[in-house]
């Protein structure tokens, strides 16, 4: 009698510390879809109110690499088992074991029941995977992320992702140009786009999409001079490049542009990828040396008002002058140099800085603050810069140095130079970390 009654009370006791329990299911389904399926599963242990609540989770989250000892039939027999109704969200990140044939019919299955957002990443040694043809035309996706071993061949028939505001493509592999002209072409309603190259087949990618808001391109390749980009986004507000070498560019105006990032390209000629937002951008990311910005000198940055600028290039003062020369409304400069790379020993030579014969009238008038990341005072072109700019900016209202310098003597020598010398704005804050 006592055991029995111990029991009685136990439960009593777990059944008043269950709280979660009592929620509703709507907010039981929220909560239960922040998790992976595989533990969404499991919950229907816990008691009689979860045996089949894990049924009505509209996500499916699965991911090899999450438990291993789990087979990729776990997803087969998921989909099954769980009740006909929504199914919004999919994230399938499958191994060399999983059978190619599976995954688009997994995909299939989730396009029939309202399919908002896929995430596909497949590792295969035995060949990309291709997608249904059925996703080609989703009504309701809105957001798609493809990555590595997927093969994307949009078919020649009527494709429309209306919904799609959001595209990810990451080292996918593409048939062919004209898929990746009819990819682009099928969505009205895109607004954001990544996409990360390195080798494939498509010698011109071809983005013109009137909707496109944001736009970030990563290529990791060689363009050998015969490979190009061709980018029609009037509606672009956010642009960013990196990485490529020898491509050709041919870019529309984009009058609506507010910010754009050039980083690490090679061998082209930039000019094409600056004068097309110039009339536009209010802030500019670089890191460039001006071996690579030829004809910069003729082009105006009538709107820009932010200006970030790598230190790590070669000459990069020359570049820096050219643009606070063309950026008459210039407002904020932050100077930085890039973690320096292991393959990089010592410091690369560089010719002498030379003050231009004019003070550029963004220094007269405009700029309020002058930031400046991992500065170092002993190299001799950053101490005559940044004293350049003290003795100039004339409405300067806030100066700050950071330096990676360990050596406390060192530092403090860096500072005295900065501090003794006569500072244009008197009102000027300044501070050295």
């Amino acid at each position: 009698f006592s055991r029995r009654h111990s029991n009685k009370k136990r439960r009593r006791v777990d059944e008043k510390a269950d709280k979660i329990s009592d929620l509703p299911d709507a907010l039981l389904l929220l909560i239960l879809s922040l998790i992976p399926t595989v533990d969404v599963v499991r919950t229907c242990v816990l008691s009689k109110r979860w045996t089949s609540l894990w049924e009505h989770v509209p996500k499916l989250d699965y991911s090899y690499k999450t438990d291993k000892k789990m087979s990729h039939q776990f997803v087969h027999r998921f989909l099954i088992s769980r009740k006909p109704c929504l199914l919004e969200s999919m994230r399938l990140i499958v191994g060399s074991d999983c059978e190619g044939i599976n995954v688009p019919i997994w995909i299939k299955y989730a396009v029939e029941h309202g399919l908002r957002e896929l995430e596909l990443d497949p590792y295969s040694e035995k060949g990309n995977i291709r997608l249904p043809t059925s996703i080609y035309a989703c009504k309701t996706l809105e957001v798609l992320t493809l990555k590595y071993c997927v093969h994307v061949d949009v078919p020649n028939t009527p494709v429309c992702f209306k919904s799609l505001k959001i595209l990810n493509l990451q080292l996918v592999h593409f048939k062919n140009a004209e898929s990746v002209r009819r990819l682009f072409s099928s969505c009205p309603n895109l607004e954001k786009l990544d996409v990360k190259r390195y080798v494939d087949n498509v010698v011109n990618f071809t983005i013109e999409v009137p909707s496109l808001k944001s736009l970030t391109i990563h290529d990791c390749s060689d363009g050998d001079g015969r490979r190009g980009y061709v980018i029609n986004a009037p509606s672009l507000k956010y642009f960013s490049i990196k990485g490529m070498k020898d491509y050709e560019f041919s870019i529309e105006n984009m009058p609506e542009l507010r910010e754009a990032k050039i980083i690490d390209v090679f061998d082209i000629n930039t000019e094409k990828i600056l004068r097309p937002l110039a009339s536009s951008v209010k802030r500019l990311s670089l890191s460039l040396s001006p071996l690579e910005t030829r004809y910069a000198d003729s082009i105006v940055l009538s709107q820009l008002v932010y200006l970030k600028l790598s230190t790590s290039k070669i000459e990069w003062w020359n570049l820096l002058m050219v643009l606070l020369l063309n950026s008459s409304k210039l407002q904020v400069l932050k100077l930085t140099r890039d973690e320096p790379k292991k393959s990089h020993t010592g410091r690369m030579s560089n010719p002498q800085f030379y003050k231009p014969v004019n003070v550029p009238p963004c220094l007269l008038f405009c700029l309020q603050r002058l930031e400046w990341e991992r500065y170092n005072g002993l190299h001799d072109e950053e101490r005559q810069i940044a004293m350049y700019i003290l003795t100039n900016a004339k409405h300067l209202k806030e100066a700050r140095f950071s330096t990676k310098n360990s050596d406390m003597k060192e530092k403090f020598e860096m500072l005295k130079v900065l501090a003794r010398e006569p500072r244009a704005s008197p009102s000027c804050q300044f501070f050295f970390e």
